[in-house]
């Protein structure tokens, strides 16, 4: 492998989901359970039409989560090697965006994107080289982003001093 080949930092990223396949089978067999009762005492009662709502607001629910794990299968891939960064997106249909950056000229920091209030707080890890900038690693916490860029940071360190023997 050359020395321009070399991998000094690579990562994937993937949106955090907090509940499993197993939660949420669970959770959605609670949503079920209850709304068919609220929905069957409403229909003893005379209230026929409501039972309806109830149904229509458990799917509307499972249909929710089902967006919510299709757009959990996006990821991104951080790839520092002797010559580049790259930043490759991947969306949840599979749509490929790649950014690239010679890694001698680019800076990575914390940046508050213009679009975010500057009461909210957060800010964002950039790469940015020769005016333009991309924007990574956005759906991680605040703490996980600040320890990404420090790790890109100290590698891009090391690969702009390192001299091959």
């Amino acid at each position: 492998m050359a020395d321009n080949e070399k991998i000094w930092f690579e990562e994937i990223l993937f949106p955090q989901r907090s509940l499993g396949k197993t939660g949420f089978r669970i959770l959605m067999t609670i949503i079920f359970v209850l709304s068919a009762a609220i929905g069957i005492m409403f229909y003893t009662l005379g209230a026929w039409p409501v039972t309806g709502f109830f149904g229509l607001d458990a799917l509307l629910i499972y249909w929710a989560f089902q967006i919510h794990y299709e757009h959990g299968k996006a990821s991104e891939i951080i790839k520092l090697t002797g010559e580049k960064l790259t930043i490759t997106r991947i969306d949840h249909k599979g749509k490929r965006q790649e950014f690239e950056y010679n890694s001698y000229w680019v800076n990575v920091s914390m940046v508050r994107p213009p679009n975010v209030p500057k009461n909210i707080g957060e800010t964002y890890i950039q790469a940015r080289s020769h005016g333009k900038g991309t924007f990574f690693g956005t759906y991680l916490t605040q703490e996980k982003r600040i320890e990404l860029m420090m790790s890109l940071k100290q590698a891009l360190t090391e690969c702009k001093q390192y001299r091959p023997a």
